[in-house]
């Protein structure tokens, strides 16, 4: 028995100093992953989810990457992207998210969270945004929507994908460029933006094209806009708010990011492998279906975009009440 149990202690032992070995080889991201990676996406689904979906099958195929997707929603993206900060640093809980939820929301709402709590791992897409006006509206230009908004301050109500998300940004800085104002009404994401505006509770919405579009296909809604500097080759019919005489320009950045403190290895695996996915034909013809440009950028530009953006919102954000 005395044997038996020595050589039992000896096995426990030299299994435990195997697992103490193997243990910076998974720091460093030899043996990643082993397990499905969680991506949260800080907006109810149906809105930046639909971005990421078509990844999956590329990704557990080529990759072994298991994407398991979860919407946590609320504050303009800030709930989820907190919960992802406090996650361990290990490449198994990244943030899916638009940049507004870290260059704008926490500015707004008080909240510490900035993008320098994150690694960028990769842009995924850099997206304008559609305003479109419910079918039985009278605004179904971008003169007649200027227009109106100048003529009845605060009089038009939008809805959102929530406080302090870049089309809110966008929405005010507009009317702010044009000495007037606009009522905001705030969503916990475009999918259910879009279902307000479809039953008649505001006059407007601005939001991304995959979830807006397809009601204007559907002719449910009244294209008004899109808010990037040029037309947009995926919607070359769309003008640009630009050319109707207001003088904006919003565009956001949607990628992935992971904890600050992920080790190298593992965030160059990941990078290696979302952008080798985001390449897939598939994956640009589901985007492409949904108007939405693909724009894969490294973590260290996707970085620079994220200052950039912060810089550039400053002044618009100086001027709305703090939340």
């Amino acid at each position: 028995m005395t044997y038996i149990r020595r050589r039992a202690l000896l096995g426990a032992a030299a299994a435990t100093a195997g697992t103490l070995i193997a243990r910076p080889a998974l720091a460093q991201g030899d043996a990643f992953p082993s397990r499905p990676v969680r991506v949260i996406v800080p907006y109810a689904a149906g809105g930046a989810d639909s971005y990421i979906r078509p990844l999956q099958a590329t990704l557990e195929k080529k990759h072994g990457i298991v994407l398991v997707i979860e919407s946590v929603v609320g504050a303009g993206g800030t709930v989820g992207a907190n919960r992802v900060k406090r996650a361990p640093a290990d490449g198994y809980t990244l943030l899916f998210c638009g940049s507004g939820a870290l260059t704008i929301a926490p500015k707004l709402q008080g909240d510490k969270l900035s993008p320098a709590d994150f690694v960028p791992v990769m842009n995924l897409a850099t997206i304008p945004y559609v305003v479109a006006t419910r079918k039985t509206s009278s605004i179904r230009s971008g003169k007649d929507f200027i227009d109106y908004i100048k003529r009845n301050p605060g009089k038009l109500d939008y809805g959102s994908p929530g406080t302090g998300a870049a089309p809110h940004l966008g929405m005010e800085a507009l009317a702010a460029s044009l000495g007037t104002s606009v009522t905001h009404v705030p969503y916990s994401g475009i999918a259910t933006a879009v279902q307000s505006i479809l039953g008649g509770h505001i006059e407007a919405v601005i939001g991304a094209p995959s979830a807006v579009m397809p009601q204007v296909r559907a002719g449910q809604l009244w294209p008004i806009g899109v808010t990037s500097r040029q037309r947009v080759p995926l919607m070359p019919d769309l003008p640009t708010l630009a050319e109707a005489g207001a003088p904006v320009e919003v565009t956001t950045h949607f990628g992935f990011l992971a904890p600050q403190g992920t080790p190298a290895a593992v965030v160059e695996k990941l990078a290696a492998a979302f952008t080798d996915a985001a390449r897939d034909p598939a994956f640009l013809a589901s985007m492409e279906g949904m108007q939405t440009p693909v724009d894969v950028k490294p973590g260290a530009e996707f970085a620079k975009a994220l200052v950039a953006e912060s810089a550039a919102f400053d002044p618009v954000i100086a001027k709305l009440p703090r939340q």
